[in-house]
């Protein structure tokens, strides 16, 4: 088995069809079918299904193409790493930031970026923890933020800090008798308010059914928003409630007049932390983007605003320190 193999294999998956993969990268056709040919013999398996109209992927050669697109984008990270010793960073870095954090996050990570990596192409993709994590086991994500994310096979995970989530209400007032001394709500007094959760592929609506569920609290969510916009609409408009980290509240504070409340009694909290795949060595224009990400995150950790949400700063990754 040779790159060159695994380049025909990836070109034949993509066109379907060995005629149009040859014509696409400039090979005879008969030489791409004696390589197909070939690394079907040495695997023991047929990758492909041939059709009358060209060629599909059998079960075996979906898996494998995960494996052949995971190893070319090593080697040509590893490519351009090597290259990029002799000159400035460059290549494409993807990184991944969960919704939650994007709007404090990206536009800045972005700005940076090209102002001090002007030859990085950068993508960043937000979703959930699980999308971002299987990204980078994938190969398609280079590293990511995630939200309570537990190590596993072929991937890493830095936990970098511990933020509590709060109850966001438009108007405080209405609830004040609920309310402790300090101005907190106990989690038992969400028992009785209509609430307006993500769905359960959300992390933060995992999270509150979880402590909940622990202290006895059966929770009254009156719809699913997976989108934190409009849920912060809902609660605007209607008079509903959500839990929220004070992050998403205050990336959307110029839009919505809401208020946040500190849950306790006890707190509902989730861990943030960096995640890259354990067996792929970051190229060094990722390097430099996570070094970027890092200074941002030490910045905002330290503002005044986030600062109370803030339960625990346990490091900043090794590779994220400038």
């Amino acid at each position: 088995m040779n790159l060159r193999q695994l380049e025909y294999f990836v070109a034949v998956a993509e066109c379907r069809s060995i005629l149009k993969a040859a014509q696409s990268i400039h090979i005879s056709q008969p030489s791409v079918s004696v390589q197909i040919k070939a690394l079907e013999d040495e695997l023991g398996v047929p990758l492909f299904e041939r059709r009358r109209d060209g060629v599909i992927l059998t079960p075996e050669g979906e898996e494998f193409l995960l494996h052949a697109r995971a190893v070319l984008r090593t080697v040509d990270t590893a490519k351009t790493s090597l290259q990029a010793f002799q000159s400035t960073p460059i290549g494409r870095v993807v990184v991944g930031i969960p919704g939650s954090l994007a709007s404090l996050l990206t536009v800045e990570l972005v700005d940076r970026a090209r102002a001090q990596v002007p030859n990085v192409q950068l993508r960043v993709v937000g979703g959930l923890s699980g999308h971002t994590r299987q990204w980078i086991l994938d190969g398609r994500m280079d590293f990511g933020l995630v939200h309570d994310a537990e190590p596993g096979p072929g991937i890493d995970i830095e936990r970098v800090f511990v933020e509590e989530l709060f109850l966001a209400t438009r108007d405080p007032q209405a609830i004040g008798s609920l309310l402790t001394p300090a101005g907190e709500i106990p989690m038992r007094a969400l028992a009785g308010l209509p609430l307006v959760l993500p769905g359960m592929d959300y992390n933060i609506r995992r999270g509150v059914e979880r402590v909940a569920a622990e202290t006895g609290v059966q929770l009254n969510v009156v719809a699913e928003i997976d989108a934190t916009e409009q849920m912060n609409e809902m609660v605007n408009r209607s008079g509903c409630f959500t839990v929220l980290s004070l992050a998403a509240l205050h990336s959307e504070h110029r839009n919505w007049e809401l208020a946040a409340i500190r849950i306790v009694q006890p707190p509902v909290s989730r861990t943030v932390s960096m995640a890259h795949a354990s067996d792929r060595p970051l190229s060094r224009a990722a390097r430099e983007v996570q070094a970027i990400l890092s200074g941002i995150l030490r910045a905002k950790l330290s503002e005044g605003w986030w600062r109370p949400a803030i339960s625990e700063v346990v490091s900043i990754p090794a590779a994220l320190r400038a």
